[in-house]
C-alpha cells in the first residue's frame, strides 16, 4: 500500500494526503490525538476538509487554536467520549487502489466514513473551525 500511497505525490493532492493523516489519526485517537491538541488538529482538519474547501489556510488557523490552549483546563476527552467504531473502512480499504484517481476517491469514501462515526462530535469540530476562522 506504501506505493500506492506514493502515488498522491504524483497528483499533486496535498489536501487528499493532508486528509490520510487527520483520518488515521481520528481511528487511532489513543495515540494521535489523546489529548485537546490532537483532536482539534486531526477531526477539525476531517471537519475542515469535507465540509468547507480544505484548503491551506484552515489549518493554519487550526493550528494557530491549538497554540492558544484554550481548553487547558478542560477535561478530556469532550463529552460524549471517543466513539469506539471509529468508521466501516480503514486505511486497508485502500490497498487495492492503484491509481491516483482511485486512492483519491477512496480516501474520500474512508474519511466520511470516519467523520459519520464522529458524529456526536461534529458539532465541536464545526464549532472549532468557526473559532478558528474568527467566525
Amino acid at each position: 500500500m506504501a506505493l500506492r500511497v506514493r502515488a498522491l505525490a504524483w497528483t499533486d493532492s496535498l489536501r487528499t494526503w493532508r486528509l490520510m493523516h487527520d483520518v488515521y489519526s481520528i481511528q487511532h485517537e489513543e495515540e494521535y490525538c489523546g489529548r485537546y491538541s490532537g483532536l482539534i488538529m486531526h477531526l477539525g482538519g476531517v471537519c475542515w476538509a469535507i465540509e468547507h474547501d480544505g484548503s491551506e489556510k484552515g489549518y493554519r488557523a487550526l493550528q494557530k487554536l491549538v497554540e492558544r490552549d484554550h481548553l487547558k483546563d478542560e477535561p478530556y476527552p469532550p463529552p460524549p467520549g471517543i466513539p469506539k467504531d471509529r468508521g466501516a473502512y480503514t486505511a486497508a480499504s485502500l490497498k487495492d487502489f492503484d491509481q491516483p484517481v482511485l486512492l483519491i476517491n477512496g480516501v474520500d469514501r474512508w474519511a466520511r466514513s470516519a467523520w459519520m462515526a464522529y458524529e456526536p462530535l461534529q458539532p465541536l469540530a464545526r464549532e472549532w473551525v468557526k473559532l478558528a476562522m474568527g467566525q
